[in-house]
């Protein structure tokens, strides 16, 4: 897949009502970077990329409590 099939087949889960909920995509996250194998080249930068994916995320749903 391309980056621009995956950010299109983003924006259709999404829009389809199929998106995970802030707190299933943490925990989805979670899961994603636990099961890395470190020792294999460059997982530390895709485990860096996904922690700022979770953070982004967090951001967010911390965002949606406040309102």
């Amino acid at each position: 897949m391309t980056r621009t099939d995956v950010l299109i087949a983003i924006a259709e889960i999404a829009h389809t009502g199929g998106a995970a909920t802030p707190e299933d995509a943490i925990g989805q996250l979670a899961m994603i970077i636990d099961s890395l194998e470190l020792s294999h080249g460059g997982t530390e930068q895709v485990m860096e990329m996904l922690l700022r994916i979770g953070a982004c995320v967090w951001n967010l749903q911390q965002e949606r409590l406040r309102l």
